[in-house]
């Protein structure tokens, strides 16, 4: 069969067969040439056990004459990133110089899709970390978009499997103390990752990851020239279209990309400052861990408050005033910045749980929600994950900063029962598919 290549890293091939519209992973599992931590061995046998409409499907496996292990799954050409990347993806009109009006319509449609995208990837979440899976490299471009809607997890190159023992035939076995800090990708590693943490909570990694993909829809476009290198200064503007002095629409070869919560482009060091500038420089008590990790007090951070998730960082809130604003531990607010905010806390132990999340009042702001065909049945059959997640149990009492929202059974109950209610598959005559195709076609490059 003639292949496409679609991708190449030193870790992993992936490419396409277009008679069959299916793409296929091959990767080595000799120690002498596999990327460590990188194990197809792993994530062969992690996707064998999951049978999720959230995750992607394991067709086949086989080994190839070089003794590299490879497996099919479905060819998925749309992905998340896709839409982010995309300026009609706003709740604002696009305009080259940003007028601050209100457009109601667009806000809805952002938002009604957004909490679309939301809800079912927090459903593969919660499914996967309710059997011991942690995924370790969430990002935009690991979730893929079927052609009817459906959002799909892939790449489980990385994941984590807590089964107790490492399994012998991993090609790198992980010690539950002895882990990998080497996981995730650029923005959206978690702090504890960038100073040498080897004994985390890899399913802690995954809620920071996710928290700031989802801060992705709402940070600015930034028009891109494939000229411009990383050590180009970026200019300090908080509109939700940046248009550099150097470039205009008329550029040749540019392209709209989307910034992140988290400047990654300057080495760990200044990821971690960036991070720092929005939460603030850690210390003993707004991180426990913090003097404890290995690599902490190797550097001196000039000592910032943090300004926070504002609109300044992230241009694409809708307009409404209140959206920026958050609750306190106890008392959530239905606003999306409240929801971000609970995954980005330093503290692993207060880091919201995908369960959980799937009950934050956000949910039940709207009077849609709107869903790719037969995802009730999804809803139905895996909301007992949902009710029965309780999270981390607290054998060691927490610190007042290590303070986490947790909803009760009835409130979980309540959730459910608003969400299915309000659950439809057509939205102003079209489906979930069709405004995704309208997205990406009204896109001004």
């Amino acid at each position: 069969m003639d292949f496409d290549i679609l991708s190449q890293s030193p870790a992993s091939t992936v490419s396409r067969n277009t008679a069959l519209d299916v793409a296929l992973k091959c990767a080595p599992t000799s120690k002498r040439t596999a990327r460590e931590p990188h194990d197809i061995r792993k994530e062969i046998r992690v996707l064998t056990t999951l049978d999720h409409p959230g995750i992607i499907t394991l067709l086949d496996t086989f080994t190839d004459d070089d003794g590299n292990l490879a497996y099919y799954m479905p060819y998925l050409p749309l992905g998340l990133i896709d839409l982010l990347e995309s300026t009609a993806f706003s709740p604002h009109p696009f305009t080259t110089n940003f007028q601050h009006g209100r457009d109601l319509a667009a806000e809805e449609r952002f938002s009604t899709i957004t909490r679309s995208i939301v809800l079912q990837a927090l459903f593969a979440l919660t499914y996967l970390h309710a059997n011991n899976i942690a995924h370790r490299d969430i990002k935009p471009e690991n979730f893929l978009i079927t052609h009817d809607g459906y959002i799909k997890l892939i790449d489980f190159g990385i994941a984590y499997h807590d089964i107790g023992e490492p399994d012998p035939t991993d090609i790198w076995p992980e010690p539950r103390n002895r882990l990998y800090f080497e996981v995730s990708t650029g923005a959206y590693r978690a702090p504890e990752l960038l100073f040498g943490a080897r004994n985390y909570d890899p399913f802690a990694i995954d809620r920071w990851s996710f928290g700031a993909t989802l801060a992705s829809f709402f940070t600015p476009l930034r028009l891109t020239s494939p000229t411009d290198d990383d050590n180009y200064d970026q200019e300090d503007i908080h509109d939700p279209f940046i248009i550099p002095s150097h470039l205009d629409l008329s550029t040749p070869n540019t392209y709209w990309s989307r910034d992140t919560l988290y400047d990654a482009s300057r080495s760990e060091i200044g990821l971690a400052w960036s991070i720092f500038k929005v939460h603030g420089t850690p210390n003993e008590h707004s991180w426990p861990e913090w003097n404890s990790l290995p690599q902490s007090q190797t550097l001196m951070f000039n000592v910032v408050e943090g300004k926070g998730l504002t609109r300044e960082s992230l241009p694409h809130l809708p307009l409404d005033p209140d959206e920026e604003r958050k609750g306190d531990e106890e008392s959530p607010l239905a606003t999306i910045v409240d929801l971000i905010n609970r995954f980005l806390r330093y503290p692993y132990r207060a880091r919201l749980s995908f369960a959980d999340a799937l009950a934050h009042p956000w949910f039940s702001k709207t009077s849609i929600v709107l869903v790719p065909p037969g995802y009730r049945s999804v809803v139905e059959r895996h909301w007992d994950v949902v009710l029965s997640s309780s999270g981390e149990q607290d054998e060691v009492p927490r610190s007042e900063v290590e303070e986490v929202w947790k909803p009760t059974v009835e409130e979980k109950g309540i959730a459910k029962e608003t969400t299915e209610s309000r659950m439809t598959e057509i939205w102003n005559e079209k489906t979930l598919r069709e405004w995704f195709s309208q997205i990406l076609s009204t896109s001004k490059v």
